[in-house]
């Protein structure tokens, strides 16, 4: 047993900090069949930047509901990773149980609980130290039977000196009108390491997202941490809280977010860090039309010499109905840190609209072309194939495909 059972009851009592509650009660954890992979499966896949066409020459992890269909590594990268459920790690290795339920608490609030409790799925994903892996890894949690709540559990560990890309996509079979989704994930990133992980989520009007992610960073590691969500979600809520804890390490978690209709997303993250020399950036640029409410939320606690810091959020609000708030906090517990941060929200220029329809171009067409531009993913250092799909996802998105 991993965790205190009386307490991790209480806990399913417990709101989380931000967001709207749910009532965790009306959703079921049963698939009333077992989903199987098929055309309109991997065609919804691309949308989240999942390329399953391409599953038999990448690294791939792929969930239907809680049921793993399809898993491959490369023969030839068969000694530098290691991908495979996270049941099968606990069962393999030892030391993954000391490192289970490490970063994120059981007893934070009602999700964190019902995960623990109900774990069903999720995946381990290990890069071996010193590889460094040209290919990217992907994995797609794609929820498919109707009214269910998808709980899964990831623990992914880079060791030193490795390098990887890692994609993850979270969607839902269009034909599937509600559910929720529940994802504890727990990062590892050690000495000198060097981790890209992306997830591009797309969800529907009546599913509710959960993601609750634990980083741990050590010495001159490097971790890009991406995020985007594009189209309408019931309710999103992440805060993920990251420790840097060795010295010139460099972290930059960047939100893309193309937000409409009744969205309701509470989005941030938190960095505590303990590392002398090290460098932090918290980047958010989001577009909200319809009724969309967002809240974009940044902390930065610096507690060591030499930290940089920096937090940005940039919105633009395509509707008067729309909602935009921006809630950055710097907190320094050493004078010679340097944190600060920036935020603007506001419409689209009108000059920059005139001298587009200047050039020939359409009111639509230029409209969609500056909201392009400013949801830019180049700061991403994706790797340029997987760049081009998530550039896709983002493009058919604006023009509400």
């Amino acid at each position: 047993m991993y965790f205190d059972e009386r307490e991790v009851k209480k806990a399913l009592n417990k709101p989380a900090a931000y967001g709207p509650d749910i009532d965790l009660s009306g959703y079921s954890l049963q698939s009333p069949s077992q989903p199987t992979l098929d055309e309109n499966i991997i065609r919804e896949s691309l949308n989240v930047g999942v390329d399953l066409a391409r599953r038999d020459q990448l690294n791939t992890f792929f969930q239907i509901d809680h049921s793993l269909v399809f898993k491959t590594i490369q023969k030839k990268l068969e000694g530098d990773v290691e991908l495979m459920s996270l049941v099968e790690a606990l069962e393999k290795y030892d030391w993954v149980k000391d490192i289970y339920w490490k970063l994120k608490s059981p007893y934070e609030d009602k999700y964190t609980a019902f995960v623990a409790r109900n774990e069903r799925s999720g995946y381990f994903l290990r890069i071996l130290e010193d590889r460094k892996l040209h290919l990217p890894i992907q994995a797609c949690f794609f929820m498919y039977s109707p009214n269910l709540v998808q709980s899964i559990h990831n623990i992914l560990v880079a060791e030193e000196g490795s390098e990887a890309h890692v994609v993850t996509g979270c969607t839902n079979y269009s034909k599937t009108l509600e559910g929720l989704h529940l994802g504890v994930t727990e990062i590892y990133v050690k000495r000198g390491a060097k981790l890209n992980y992306t997830m591009v989520h797309k969800w529907g009007r009546s599913f509710h997202v959960r993601p609750r992610t634990g980083i741990f960073v050590e010495d001159k590691a490097t971790l890009l941490y991406n995020y985007i969500t594009v189209g309408e979600v019931g309710s999103l809520q992440s805060y993920p809280n990251v420790t840097i804890a060795g010295e010139k390490a460099k972290l930059s978690m960047n939100n893309i977010l193309y937000l409409t209709g009744q969205s309701e997303v509470d989005l941030g993250g938190e960095v505590n860090v303990k590392g002398v020399d090290s460098n932090v950036e918290l980047i958010t640029n989001a577009v909200a039309s319809g009724k969309v409410r967002l809240v974009s939320r940044g902390t930065i606690v610096s507690e060591a010499p030499k930290v940089r810091g920096h937090i940005s959020c940039r919105a633009l609000m395509l509707s008067n109905e729309a909602e935009v708030s921006a809630v950055p906090i710097l907190i320094s517990r050493n004078m010679d840190s340097e944190l600060t941060h920036e935020a603007a929200i506001g419409k689209i220029a009108e000059e920059q609209l005139f001298y587009l329809r200047s050039r020939g171009l359409k009111q639509e067409e230029a409209e969609s072309l500056l909201i392009r531009g400013f949801l830019d993913i180049s700061m991403m250092e994706l790797p340029k194939h997987i760049e081009r799909i998530v550039d896709r996802v983002i493009e058919l998105s604006i023009k509400g495909f």
